[in-house]
């Protein structure tokens, strides 16, 4: 097309001159002279302009093969904090599943201490820790930790230590006798210490004698809030299906007490602690109506949650 166009061009400055005849020639060499002028200057604009993109597309190949080059560090630096956040996930995952399987197979107070602790730094558990009913009796059975008031102060950097407490109780949280449980002691030992001299219930009565018979079999007790601590951690984790707050107790198989309500362990039904509370709205009525709601668990749990919260919330 370029030689078709010069062609036509001469044949056109032809044409021009041999119909104009000299007197085209002037206005021929102008239009000839005008066009060397010009392109000079073109031909440097374009050498110009040709050096600068191909400095642009240098610099960018640069900076691309930069950006690939960081790409695949940032790449290798994301896949390798990932498996690392995999195996530190997987390693405590495993730690704390060995915690819990010691813990079940032979409850000692270290043992025991560590899983509340762990428990406690996920906020899986209520401050006050965690307590399970003694069978047949109307008391229960609450594992904390508790600051170590000594006269030595802890070294700087390093939280208070920690010891581990039984404490029987009412319904409500008041307690009826507590004692400290010692790391290299026998849990029999500590659970006859809560029978001995307790402020509320005295040995000989229904309910004390009830206690002691059922503190007779303090393993059992341990396991169950060892249970408790499992469904704690594992609500937290992600593990269940639904978190369960800062679990305190298991009244049965359906319900969760936790520092902030009444949750169905079952499906998503939680009533709010200030819910339960609230003497204007009838949380029973409304519950009960449901099909899969167990009217003994729900009265029982329902009773034992509003005892024990309407004592936290008035501290």
């Amino acid at each position: 097309m370029l030689t078709f166009a010069t062609l036509g061009g001469l044949a056109l400055v032809v044409w021009g001159w041999l119909m104009q005849g000299a007197e085209y020639t002037p206005g021929l060499l102008l239009q000839f002279g005008s066009s060397l002028v010009l392109i000079s200057p073109l031909l440097v604009l374009g050498r110009v302009l040709e050096s600068r993109l191909q400095s642009t597309r240098d610099a960018l190949s640069i900076d691309l093969a930069d950006i690939q080059t960081q790409m695949r560090a940032t790449r290798a630096q994301l896949d390798t904090l990932g498996e690392t956040s995999r195996d530190g996930l997987l390693d405590r995952h495993r730690r704390r599943e060995l915690l819990l399987r010691d813990a079940e197979r032979a409850p000692n107070a270290v043992r025991l201490a560590a899983v509340l602790r762990e428990a406690a730094g996920l906020q899986a558990v209520d401050d006050g820790g965690v307590r399970t009913r003694l069978q047949g009796s109307d008391l229960w059975l609450r594992l904390d930790l508790r600051p170590i008031t000594a006269p030595n102060s802890p070294q700087p950097g390093r939280g208070p230590d920690e010891a581990l407490h039984l404490t029987l109780e009412e319904r409500g949280g008041a307690p009826v006798s507590g004692t400290a449980w010692a790391p290299d002691e026998e849990a029999s030992a500590a659970a006859r210490r809560l029978t001995a001299r307790p402020r509320g219930t005295a040995p000989g009565t229904a309910s004390g004698d009830t206690a002691v018979a059922a503190l007779r079999n303090i393993d059992g007790l341990l396991r169950l809030l060892v249970t408790t601590l499992r469904t704690a951690i594992a609500a937290r984790t992600g593990q269940e299906q639904q978190d369960l707050g800062r679990l305190i107790e298991l009244p049965n198989e359906q319900w969760a007490i936790s520092a902030d309500g009444l949750w169905c362990r079952q499906r998503y039904f939680h009533i709010r602690t200030e819910q339960l509370l609230d003497s204007r709205q009838d949380w029973r009525r409304y519950a009960l109506a449901k099909p899969w709601v167990s009217r003994d668990h729900f009265l029982d749990a329902f009773r034992t949650a509003h005892a024990l919260l309407s004592g936290s919330a008035s501290q």
